[in-house]
């Protein structure tokens, strides 16, 4: 009796007149003792769950969100009076006349706690915001251990934690309006589950924002704060409790005169009934979108700028309350899911069938769809995967795809970059290769075995093809022999200039066969790459993320597109001037949308057929396709699909195509394009020196160089005003590797700046 006492009399003191606890001389009547308790309360920013956004119709919309608490912190303006007087019904009514602490609550529980019983309730609700934040702020700890530890401290069933409550709630409210602690403890309470604050419990249990709540929706909600586990209405067997304390909440305000007695007569006849709305959570809910959205979240979870290790970065993505907007177009996503879902069948009985499709927006490196042939689940079944086909493996990807000939892009600009032209004549025989016939950085390549090289024609590609030629038929002999009068770490490097790495991290290879796109990478590093050629050389690194918005309000700095000049411009429109041949007359003839607009690009073909891409551009977007093999290697040639439309072949191989032309009309019917493209520089096509801009008229006769050696005919060449190009070796009586011949002739005219062609002794 006499603690109950001396602590009764703190209290109401403290209540009574609190300006008596801010003095020094009441330590002799035991105030003094209530005073050494602390203070300082300190808040942190409420767990709030991260949020997903697209753009759809120009606005932006929810795909998903992350979250250990499904709170939404809402301002004051938000909070309803049906809210705010069942919320007082429920909890304190008398919260705006008294202070922090409730003295009779704070009585009875003292004598509960010396019976030997747990502390009873009449905590006020800031003192009830006070335990909760105390309880949020332990949750936010990281190992279940210390979770545990600070939580035990929060809900301890003594008179020690009641006084340490009482005096943060008395400190509280001489530091904040009562408004403003109602609204902390609606934002921070918790309503069942992981729904936390009044909006989550709001959207999730009736499928309205707090601000449309009812009498009887918000009284509902607020029953359940008393015992969330026990009253929550999304499980039935809580439907008649809920009721009951619902209507004790509603009995309260009327003889509180918080609700007219018509408005009570309504509330307690309108049935207990939820609309149970799940939170779209997690990447499974982005729908079209899941691929989408874990590349979104693996970048997240990958870059220093959203956390400086990566369990501060998850547990900003679970908590941080940020607003993630995205590149994606939502509209044109679910029509390149719609063309997918037409042209590739989610799984086949003959092979293990996959494909993606991704599109990058020119100059901006924004990605604007990512789609493929399976539903973004991690659950097993042959019509899911959570693997990303389109991504890197650190970005929630495959190991990566063999990109086939779309790969010969990089020799290509190599070739031109060294003062080789489109229109030289070179060697396209199938044929087996020394690997010291090619250089690696700088040096004859003695890490590889001989080069089997094969055309896709067979030997009906053999002979002499200009660049162009070989490019628009996509003919390896002919890409072998321009290897062979390159550097294989020159290529690499150039590959690399244009951002395209392995798909597993590393180093890309450099030998013989990677010059037909032997390296595993994914789609998006190889759209980037076309991307770059399409705006002029410039490649411009691959973003998802626009902006991020945190819980304040402030704006998150995020990573931008990092652009570099990795070609002169002038080498990437000659090389877009040879992409165009594929689609006006070589392996992707046909692929051209209907709209007019400029097209170029690529088709890629692995060993056996078992992989195929088509790769093409605009000057607005590119988009990269690849339809092939999951596991396996079944021959895509071999095998029918059949479902691209008539005027196709039914062969699996051909799915490409179509899909490509599907998504790209769709795309360009949004973001247009240039219906022409500059003409290369003479010296790109002819030869020459830049200021070149047509043939020159002025002749000149070829040089003898037979009987030099390569280097020799080389020098001779260009001091003659030629450039060069190597040919197939030819039968002569000649030593092995001594020009035997030219083309045009040794002593014929030719135009200055002609590529002429130089044709080893084969002994």
């Amino acid at each position: 009796m006499i603690a109950v006492a001396v602590i009764a009399g703190v209290m109401v003191a403290v209540a009574v007149t609190p300006a008596i606890a801010l003095t020094g001389t009441t330590a002799k009547n035991g105030i003094g003792l209530f005073e050494d308790l602390p203070t300082d309360l300190k808040i942190a920013p409420l767990d709030q769950k991260t949020k997903i956004y697209a753009k759809s119709g120009g606005k932006e919309v929810l795909l998903a969100s992350f979250y250990t608490q499904d709170r939404e912190v809402i301002p004051w303006s938000d909070i309803t009076t049906t809210v705010k007087n069942a919320t007082l019904a429920a909890e304190d009514v008398r919260f705006y006349t008294h202070g922090g602490v409730d003295p009779t609550g704070i009585i009875r529980a003292t004598v509960a706690d010396l019976l030997g019983k747990n502390v009873q309730g009449a905590s006020t609700i800031t003192q009830q915001y006070v335990k909760n934040v105390c309880v949020q702020e332990a949750e936010q700890l990281h190992t279940t251990a210390a979770v545990d530890k600070a939580y035990n401290v929060c809900v301890d069933p003594s008179v020690g934690r009641k006084l340490r409550e009482a005096r943060l709630a008395i400190a509280l409210e001489k530091k904040y309006s009562k408004n403003q602690i109602l609204l902390g403890y609606l934002n921070i309470a918790p309503f069942g589950g992981r729904v936390y604050g009044i909006q989550s419990a709001a959207q999730y249990y009736y499928g309205v924002n707090a601000n449309k709540l009812t009498a009887a929706q918000a009284a509902s909600l607020l029953a359940m704060v008393n015992n969330p586990n026990v009253l929550r209405i999304d499980q039935k067997a809580n439907i008649a409790p809920n009721s009951t304390r619902r209507d004790y909440i509603l009995a309260n305000e009327l003889s509180h005169k918080l609700i007219t007695q018509a408005q009570y007569d309504a509330a307690v006849k309108t049935p207990v009934k939820p609309n149970i709305t799940q939170p779209k959570t997690g990447c499974q809910s982005a729908g079209v979108a899941g691929y989408f959205c874990d590349y979104v979240v693996n970048s997240v979870l990958n870059d220093t700028a959203f956390g400086k290790d990566y369990n501060t970065r998850y547990a900003n993505l679970q908590s941080a309350g940020w607003k993630i907007y995205t590149t994606l177009n939502l509209d044109l996503e679910k029509k390149a899911q719609s063309v997918m879902n037409t042209y590739i069948p989610k799984h086949s009985t003959v092979f293990n069938v996959g494909s993606s499709a991704i599109s990058v927006e020119v100059g901006t490196g924004r990605i604007i769809t990512m789609v493929q042939n399976k539903n973004y689940d991690n659950s097993q079944g042959v019509d899911n995967t959570a693997v990303n086909f389109n991504t890197d493996y650190a970005y929630g990807g495959s190991s990566g795809i063999q990109p086939g000939s779309t790969y010969k892009l990089f020799t290509l600009l190599d070739w031109l970059k060294s003062g080789h032209t489109l229109n030289a004549s070179v060697n396209s025989d199938q044929r087996t290769i020394p690997a010291s016939d090619f250089t690696l950085c700088g040096s004859p390549d003695d890490q590889d075995g001989p080069w089997s090289v094969g055309n896709d024609a067979g030997a009906s590609e053999n002979g002499l093809h200009s660049v162009t030629q070989a490019t628009a038929l996509s003919i390896n002999g002919a890409f072998a022999t321009m290897g062979e009068q390159l550097d294989l770490c020159d290529i690499r490097s150039m590959a690399k200039s244009f951002d395209v790495h392995p798909a597993k991290g590393g180093t890309l290879e450099a030998n013989p066969s990677s010059i037909i796109g032997t390296n595993y990478v994914a789609p998006l590093s190889m759209a980037t790459a076309y991307a770059g050629i399409a705006n002029n050389g410039t490649t411009c690194t691959p973003v998802a993320i626009d902006k991020v918005v945190k819980a304040d309000g402030s704006v998150l700095s995020v990573p931008k597109t990092s652009c570099r000049q990795s070609v002169d411009p002038q080498v990437a429109i000659a090389a877009a001037y040879a992409l165009r041949a594929v689609m006006t007359g070589g392996t992707a003839a046909g692929d051209n949308t209907p709209d007019g607009i400029y097209e170029f690009g690529k088709t890629g073909t692995t060993d056996g057929n078992a992989n195929t891409w088509m790769i093409g551009t605009t000057s607005k977007v590119t988009t990269a396709v690849w339809v092939g093999n999951i596991s396996g290697s079944q021959d895509l040639r071999a095998t029918n699909l059949g479902y691209c439309p008539a005027g196709y072949s039914s062969q699996a191989a051909v799915q490409r195509h179509c899909l490509w032309k599907g998504i790209q009309t769709a795309v360009n019917k949004v973001y247009g394009g240039a219906t022409s493209w500059p003409q290369p520089a003479s010296q790109y096509l002819y030869g020459g020196t830049a200021t070149t801009t047509t043939p020159s008229t002025a002749t000149g006769t070829v040089p003898n160089v037979q009987g030099m050696s390569k280097s020799a005919a080389e020098a001779a060449l260009v001091s003659a005003g030629y450039a060069w190009a190597i040919g197939a070796p030819v039968s002569s009586s000649l030593p092995a590797g001594e020009i035997a011949s030219t083309s045009p002739a040794i002593g014929s005219s030719a135009p200055q700046h002609t590529e002429v062609t130089i044709f080893p002794s084969s002994g």
